[in-house]
C-alpha cells in the first residue's frame, strides 16, 4: 500500500476508535449476525426465514443511531409509515442495548411482547440496524409482513 493511502486508512482507523462507532462494513456484518441470529431461532420453532429489507434497514440503523445519541430505548414513533410502502399489513418492532447480538436475542427471547414479535409467523421481512456505541450495541428490529 503506497504510503500516503496507509495514513489515510490509518487515520480512518484512529477515527473509528475514538467515536466508537462501526464502519458500514462493521455494521452490515452485525446486521447479518443478528438476522441470522433471529431466523436461526425461527426455524428451531418451525417458522420461514425472515427476508433482509435493506432500504428499511436504513430507517432501522438511522432510529438505532438516535437511540445512542440520545443514550436510551424507545420505540419508532412513525413505524407504520416506514413499512406501508412495501405493503405491509402487520408490523412490529423489537429495540434493544446490550454489549453483544447474543445478550440482544437472549433478552428479547426472556420477553413475551419481544419473542411474540420474533415468532410471528405472519412477519416475513424485517429491517435491521445496529450501531456501536459508547460501548454498547444499538439495535433496531423493524418486522413486517
Amino acid at each position: 500500500m503506497p504510503r500516503p493511502r496507509a495514513i489515510i486508512v490509518l487515520g480512518i482507523l484512529v477515527a473509528l476508535l475514538v467515536t466508537g462507532d462501526a464502519s458500514p462494513t462493521q455494521a452490515a456484518g452485525l446486521r447479518g449476525r443478528m438476522l441470522h441470529s433471529i431466523n436461526r431461532t425461527r426455524v428451531n420453532h418451525h417458522l420461514h426465514r425472515l427476508h433482509l429489507n435493506v432500504r428499511l434497514s436504513h430507517d432501522a440503523r438511522r432510529h438505532s443511531r438516535r437511540m445512542a445519541n440520545r443514550g436510551g430505548i424507545y420505540h419508532t414513533a412513525d413505524l407504520f409509515q416506514l413499512v406501508r410502502r412495501f405493503g405491509a399489513t402487520n408490523w412490529g418492532e423489537n429495540v434493544a442495548q446490550a454489549g453483544t447480538v447474543r445478550r440482544v436475542k437472549r433478552s428479547w427471547m426472556r420477553s413475551a411482547p419481544h419473542r411474540a414479535n420474533v415468532l410471528r409467523s405472519s412477519y416475513h421481512r424485517a429491517g435491521v440496524g445496529l450501531v456501536r456505541a459508547r460501548g454498547w450495541l444499538w439495535v433496531t428490529v423493524m418486522f413486517y409482513g
